[in-house]
């Protein structure tokens, strides 16, 4: 890969692999540090890149088989609680405040669920992808993605009923 394909690929790419980490991570310094580490990997390799999806595809598998090593690392099992300013960085921004205040309550539920859950519910929901697809990319089988997507999304639906019954309460 020379520089320029290189350089294209982090521009086309970077803004996804960094939401991946983010989601993993629920912190802007790890995601930060790990997607270089990502994009030295793909720089290093022999990927072609005629083929996007394929790219795509290759650096989400990258991307969370290095947050799995990081993990292991004892050193790095510490998590910093997610900040409001970085939420709002994540979160595309709506017309009107109520907009953005519920995307924010959803963005927190979401990051509140298990990584192994999190990352399904962002490949499927933000990325678009297929549940074969993220089988696929994430080498796991296709029943195992769509019980994780299941149990994500009834979690999602208690934690996110109590927040809205809980502003509705207040009105």
């Amino acid at each position: 890969m020379n520089a320029a394909e290189y350089n294209t690929c982090v521009e086309k790419y970077l803004k996804m692999v960094y939401r991946i980490l983010f989601h993993y991570f629920g912190n802007r310094e790890d995601a930060e540090d790990v997607s270089q580490d990502v994009f030295i990997k793909l720089y290093s390799s022999k990927i072609s890149t005629k083929n996007d999806e394929e790219i795509k595809a290759w650096l989400i598998r990258v991307t969370t088989n290095t947050c799995h090593s990081y993990f292991r690392n004892p050193f790095r099992r510490k998590r910093i609680d997610i900040d409001e300013n970085e939420i709002a960085d994540i979160v595309d921004t709506g017309s009107s405040e109520q907009d953005i205040v519920n995307r924010k309550v959803v963005m927190d539920a979401v990051m509140s669920l298990p990584e192994h859950y999190r990352i399904i519910v962002y490949l499927f929901y933000y990325e678009e992808y297929s549940i074969g697809q993220i089988s696929n990319i994430l080498r796991i089988k296709e029943t195992t993605i769509q019980t994780r997507l299941s149990r994500a999304r009834e979690k999602l639906r208690n934690v996110l009923a109590d927040c809205f019954a809980e502003e509705r309460s207040s009105l």
